[in-house]
């Protein structure tokens, strides 16, 4: 294929998408679940551990651990002001402090899902 081919295509693609002749998927995660948790923590590996099991269920949804020892953790815990962990965040927002119930942790993903 030449590259004056490679370029028709890419501008018809373009033209299709516009038209909604082709569905365009979002690229990247559409629910970020961040779980702030500090060294020694108890509870926090059970926060983590629902969190990453939600990631693995649900295409779209990124689970991630900050821990209140590293700098990204410390200024996401003073943005939020959060005071006690496990605390987690769903796409920027607080939503639970303490380790939260799986069957309601799970039914917020999934409203994040469906309004995204």
């Amino acid at each position: 294929m030449d590259e004056l081919e490679m370029i028709r295509r890419k501008k018809m693609l373009e033209l299709m998408k516009r038209a909604g002749m082709i569905e365009v998927k979002p690229k990247g995660p559409r629910v970020v679940i961040e779980v702030i948790t500090s060294p020694g923590c108890p509870y926090c590996p059970m926060a983590v551990a629902m969190a990453k099991e939600l990631e693995r269920k649900y295409e779209g949804v990124v689970a991630r651990e900050l821990s209140v020892a590293t700098p990204e953790g410390q200024r996401k815990a003073m943005e939020h002001n959060i005071l006690g962990t496990p605390t987690v965040l769903i796409n920027n927002r607080v939503e639970f402090i303490g380790v939260p119930n799986f069957v309601e942790f799970e039914r917020r993903v999934k409203e994040r899902l469906n309004q995204a």
